[in-house]
């Protein structure tokens, strides 16, 4: 398997498609955190967490309150110790039944193997309007 963080991204992304958790949280970092580039959360599964005993949370809010639609990977961008990915999603959240459609920015910053963080970068204001 090649070790490149480039491939280690992508197989987070085939795991989070096959509603793989364990194989997710086992890719970051003992301390690891996944967090949203925003002042104040305006949904539910926006709050940050740290730490295989947080991150399985995440994705139990995320699909608490998502259901996606489309979920696509399109462009990524590797550095010494980053990536970066472009991906275009479409979901809706459940209690509103609203759709959102949108291009996030995934930056990812790893220690070694191990994803130390990841920060998502998203249309706020299309999200919160979607929650509200």
């Amino acid at each position: 398997m090649n070790d490149s963080k480039l491939q280690t991204v992508r197989s987070i992304y085939e795991a989070f498609g096959r509603g793989d958790v364990a194989a997710v949280v086992n890719a970051f970092a003992p301390e690891g955190e996944l967090s949203f580039n925003v002042a104040k959360a305006v949904a539910p599964w926006q709050s940050p967490v740290r730490g295989h005993a947080e991150l399985p949370r995440f994705f139990a809010n995320l699909a608490e309150h998502v259901e996606f639609v489309k979920f696509e990977p399109t462009d990524f961008v590797e550095g010494p110790s980053t990536v970066v990915a472009r991906i275009h999603m479409r979901f809706r959240v459940k209690s509103t039944g609203r759709t959102v459609e949108q291009t996030q920015v995934h930056w990812w910053t790893f220690d070694a193997a191990k994803v130390r963080s990841l920060v998502h970068f998203e249309d706020t204001a299309q999200v919160a309007a979607a929650v509200a």
